[in-house]
């Protein structure tokens, strides 16, 4: 358990984890939330990580503790979504015409999103934090596999999206 602090040093600890995460909280909702509930994930991982501050141990850095909380409240927001959404076809649904639903529309985005989305939510986890840059170490440390597991899996997860998407070109950047 953690040590408690203050409500100051508290505001002042989320405030600097609010910095620095944010951009990789928003990348976390693109991938586990529909377009329309990706600001309401964000709000929820805003309010878990805020909740969990006092639960911080100092086992690990503290973005990376904020990563695992922001992906563990992003897996049991799919799982919710998944149930609410069971018994709808959301494939046969087309709101890109919706005036307001703007975003990121490239073709990469679109294809990144489609890939993303054919990914079992470790292997998931797992490319989100390689896109994120986050170091191998910690990547483990967040998701619970070894660091040679997920050298694996991200050796695998390159070649699924090079027989996917690049017509059996290797891509010498990825």
């Amino acid at each position: 358990m953690g040590q408690r602090i203050t409500v100051s040093e508290r505001e002042n600890s989320f405030q600097e984890l609010l910095q620095r995460n944010h951009p990789r909280w928003k990348g976390i909702a693109r991938c586990y939330a529909n377009h329309g509930d990706r600001e309401d994930l964000v709000q929820e991982i805003m309010m878990q990580v805020w909740r969990s501050l006092d639960g911080f141990a100092h086992r690990s850095s503290i973005d990376t503790w904020a990563y695992r909380v922001a992906l563990n409240t992003a897996l049991a927001w799919d799982r919710t979504s998944r149930r609410r959404a069971s018994g709808l076809n959301t494939n046969s649904i087309d709101v890109s015409h919706i005036a307001g639903d703007v975003g990121d529309d490239s073709i990469e985005m679109r294809v990144l999103d489609e890939f993303l989305a054919s990914l079992s939510k470790t292997d998931r986890s797992v490319m989100l934090l390689f896109l994120d840059n986050v170091p191998n170490d910690e990547a483990a440390e967040i998701t619970g596999l070894t660091e040679g597991a997920l050298r694996v899996r991200l050796h695998r997860i390159r070649k699924v999206f090079e027989e996917s998407y690049c017509d059996g070109k290797e891509t010498d950047d990825v």
